[in-house]
């Protein structure tokens, strides 16, 4: 079998890298490469094998493998200096990491509430699973798992004091890294064993997909969790995989411009915030208390004072943030007065979502919007906040006529 990673492009750029890091394995004359919908494959008359797209790539059953997977795969161990291997959803990725370590304590910070779910199921059929904090002692700890950026505050944690913690006791580190792909965050640089994706969210970026993405250090991990995917039959189709491949073509300058937009829309609210706060030195003007008076707080990577930011995200942070308002009304009202932001849940793609994240996760306070840059001019999303913030002053104002 020839190998899933091209070694001329390792050292190139993300953008070069997520154009042409497949090529090798295309043997048709398309430039960008087809969707293959079948799901088997003739054999070889001579041999029972199958070899029917490019020398050295043999399938026989869609389920197995397929060319627009093993395509897509490529570009993805390329990109993320690992070896991918692509399922069907970010959880069920997730389950197969389960499955793949059979961890019987695990040590987890905070995240998303679909990955305690996938754990619970995991505990459920596995037995006697301990689940810890990440913040507590890893005695005993198999597993630790780790979001960096945090959904949905889009906060970081310092990856490399993960690492050490985690390798001193003998457990293994996976990071959950949706929130900040190449080039914002590269975990194996600071020391993860494991890297996840929800491919659904920036990998995918345009909201049309439903993919997940497992990124092993080494090959032979990849290929236990082929087997996995292949035995339960959690892998991706072709139009998923075909979509992901397109999508990563512009994966480089989709996030760094939505991280760009975000980091000053989030220093724009919290400008909105600061001003409306009275001190010895300042009083708010009416404008300002209308801005910014209804908003507690704002919560980013970018506000945050952590020595591990340079390091870890050379190139900006994620375009996930979160604001705090003082009531559950409020939060609502602005978030169906934004005319910018779609009302939905999810994100990561090219449309900008705010998402009321209490109605699909009790955990998450009511008070709070998750806030996802997509690729709208920061002019445009400025004005849409300073209507919504506006209309929401004016109609408070008008309740207490």
């Amino acid at each position: 079998m020839v190998e899933l990673k091209n070694p001329l492009y390792a050292n190139m750029s993300l953008s070069t890298q997520t154009l042409h890091a497949s090529k090798h394995l295309l043997e048709t004359p398309e430039v960008s490469p087809p969707i293959g919908v079948t799901t088997t494959f003739l054999y070889k008359k001579d041999s029972m094998e199958a070899n029917n797209y490019g020398a050295s790539q043999r399938y026989v059953y869609s389920r197995e493998g397929r060319p627009n997977t093993t395509q897509v795969e490529s570009t993805l161990s390329t990109a993320m200096e690992g070896h991918a291997v692509v399922f069907g959803s970010g959880l069920t990725a997730a389950l197969a990491i389960l499955l793949h370590f059979k961890p019987k304590k695990v040590a987890i910070g905070d995240s998303y509430f679909g990955i305690r779910r996938v754990l619970a199921q995991y505990s459920a059929v596995a037995g006697n699973v301990q689940v810890v904090s990440a913040e507590c002692g890893y005695e005993g700890v198999d597993l630790v798992w780790l979001e960096s950026p945090v959904n949905p505050t889009g906060e970081i944690k310092d990856i490399s004091c993960y690492a050490l913690r985690a390798h001193a006791a003998g457990a293994k580190l996976v990071v959950d890294a949706t929130l900040a792909p190449p080039p914002l965050s590269y975990p194996f640089r600071q020391g993860a064993d494991v890297v996840i994706h929800s491919a659904s969210k920036y990998l995918g970026g345009h909201e049309d997909l439903l993919a997940g993405v497992v990124v092993s250090r080494g090959p032979a991990m990849a290929e236990d969790l082929r087997r996995t995917r292949s035995a339960l039959g959690l892998g991706a189709g072709s139009l998923e995989t075909w979509l992901l491949q397109r999508s990563l073509a512009t994966l480089s300058v989709r996030v760094v411009q939505q991280a760009k937009t975000a980091a000053r829309l989030v220093a724009l609210l919290e400008s909105f915030r600061r001003c409306a706060v009275s001190s010895a030195c300042h009083v708010p003007s009416a404008a300002d208390l209308a801005l910014g008076r209804r908003l507690a707080a704002v919560r980013h990577a970018s506000l945050q004072q952590v020595p591990c930011a340079e390091a870890q995200h050379p190139n900006g942070f994620g375009a996930v943030f979160s604001v705090y308002f003082a009531s559950k009304t409020q939060a609502l009202f602005v978030a169906k007065q934004l005319r910018l932001h779609a009302f939905a849940t999810s994100l990561g793609g090219v449309h900008s979502l705010v998402d009321w994240r209490h109605a699909m996760d009790a955990t998450s306070e009511p008070t709070m919007l998750r806030v996802s840059i997509g690729l709208e001019s920061f002019d445009d999303l400025a004005a849409d906040w300073r209507q919504a913030l506006t209309a929401l002053d004016a109609h408070e104002c008008a309740s207490k006529l």
